[in-house]
């Protein structure tokens, strides 16, 4: 009785999401939202979990699964992303051939988000999901992945080499979009969605193909382009001190030492000694700066600066791209702005990146 009380709230107050970011924000457990400005959505009593993996299925059967098309008469597959960065990646190379709607918002944190009642609607109605996948998105994943229907569902980030940690959920580093050469891998496997989704259509499976094509050359020129901004630093002055570990692939690309006081995920608890060993190294080191994070608390770090006289630069875009038009709304943008902000913050050479004339 109390299941279906709460499947009935459930769609009550869902609302589906046509490729856009007008949704009903109230939490699926019906509790009041707190935390912070930026519109994260945070996790609630486990209780409240607890119910809502129960309920999800049955949601899902009763907000009707149908792949095509939509209430407006738009024909065109609408595939569901789940972060920010890969909204922007799948509308790029789905251009006007696909509808696109992204699940978390700007400024959300994937490793706590919560669903509402219009994300369960959105995914039952779509042709394709696609996530980041290496345990980012949290239980998320589980309602991509039950949906009802036969939809295809894509994780972009589990080709190639994954950075390992055991204290990180799944025991992997998922933050793979900091190294430009696997967004590139990632943008490879969105194309073969794509063209499996849109297969019936030559016309489209060849715009699809030139606009990934486009796409993996700016890529390559902004690889290219973080390297040398990087080279501009001094050797010595090489090291990322940031919120929450996020950057590890970013440093593992480009040559450069990645420190955070809290771990690979921001639900783990960062600790007296994390933040001891952290200060240390900044005051041996002798670094102009420490970075905050645009979807990450900046207590602990503030207090890093304070400790060590570092400034506190940034925030650093990490878990999510900054708003749309402004000069971090893209993939390209904001990993020109984190460069940017780590550059000047290190002593180095900032130059803008130009993208290559298409």
């Amino acid at each position: 009785m109390h299941d279906w009380l709460l499947i009935r709230r459930l769609v009550q107050t869902g609302s589906v999401l046509d490729g856009g970011r007008e949704q009903d924000n109230t939490p699926i457990d019906g509790n009041d939202m707190t935390g912070k400005e930026s519109g994260v959505r945070f996790r609630y009593g486990a209780l409240a979990r607890a119910c809502i993996m129960l309920v999800v299925p049955s949601l899902l059967l009763a907000a009707g699964c149908t792949s095509r098309g939509s209430s407006t008469g738009d024909e065109r597959p609408l595939v569901v992303t789940t972060t920010t960065m890969l909204e922007d990646l799948v509308g790029i190379v789905g251009g006007d051939d696909i509808r696109v709607a992204g699940l978390m918002p700007v400024g959300a944190d994937p490793h706590t988000y919560q669903p509402v009642p219009s994300d369960a609607r959105t995914v039952s109605s779509s042709a394709l999901v696609i996530m980041n996948g290496l345990h980012l998105e949290g239980w998320i994943e589980r309602l991509v992945r039950t949906a009802g229907g036969e939809r295809p569902v894509v994780a972009v980030g589990e080709g190639g080499t994954v950075i390992e940690d055991e204290d990180a959920p799944g025991g992997v580093d998922p933050h793979i979009w900091f190294d430009v050469g696997r967004w590139i891998i990632a943008t490879d496997e969105v194309e073969r969605a794509l063209r499996s989704l849109l297969a019936e259509d030559e016309e489209a499976v060849l715009r699809i193909e030139r606009r990934a094509a486009e796409y993996r050359e700016t890529l390559r020129s902004l690889d290219t382009w973080v390297r040398e901004r990087v080279a501009s630093i001094d050797a010595s002055r090489r090291v990322l001190v940031t919120s929450h570990d996020a950057f590890g692939y970013f440093g593992m690309a480009y040559g450069v030492q990645v420190e955070a006081v809290q771990g690979i995920s921001t639900e783990q608890e960062a600790s007296q000694r994390d933040l001891v060993r952290v200060i240390d190294l900044v005051r041996a080191r002798a670094l102009p700066a420490v970075f905050a994070e645009t979807s990450v608390n900046p207590g602990l770090i503030g207090q890093v600066a304070r400790e060590t006289g570092a400034s506190l630069a940034g925030p650093l875009y990490s878990d999510s791209l900054g708003e749309p038009g402004g000069a971090a709304g893209t993939y390209v943008g904001m990993v020109e702005e984190n460069v940017r902000m780590i550059v000047e913050g290190l002593g180095g050479t900032f130059v803008p990146f130009e993208a290559p004339a298409p």
